[in-house]
């Protein structure tokens, strides 16, 4: 036992038992992290194809929006997301609150699998057009 040429087999496989716990532990909050930030690439996309289709609202005549026979904005609207295709549905609506001003309205819709569960998500943008 007095022997302290080293380290005896059974200590180096206690300590890689260890080290593989706490890997396996960091292993998991990294999925963790990669999912959330996965979310927010979807989140921010999102907020980018409304922001799109609110500036294509915003060049479209307001006759045209009044009369709401405007062409109606490309739905769904695919986007790559880190290898993913995401489809995001797109829906404006137009209400009218006299006869020089509208409301228009962006609503972006997309859906994700979580734990085996499919969550819908959504983004809503709302502006004032005057004549």
């Amino acid at each position: 036992m007095k022997n302290k040429d080293g380290m005896t087999l059974i200590e180096v496989m206690i300590a890689i038992v260890i080290t593989f716990i706490v890997f396996l532990g960091l292993s998991g909050s990294g999925i963790f992290v990669m999912n959330e930030n996965i979310k927010n690439s979807m989140r921010d996309e999102a907020v980018s194809v409304a922001g799109m289709e609110m500036e294509r609202a915003r060049n479209t005549s307001f006759d045209s929006l009044y009369d709401n026979t405007a062409p109606p904005p490309l739905s769904p609207v695919p986007r790559q997301i880190r290898g993913l295709t995401v489809n995001y549905g797109v829906t404006r609506t137009v209400t009218v609150l006299d006869t020089n001003n509208l409301q228009v309205s962006i609503n972006v819709v997309w859906t994700r699998t979580e734990n085996n569960q499919t969550r819908s998500y959504n983004d809503n943008i709302a502006t004032i057009v005057r004549r």
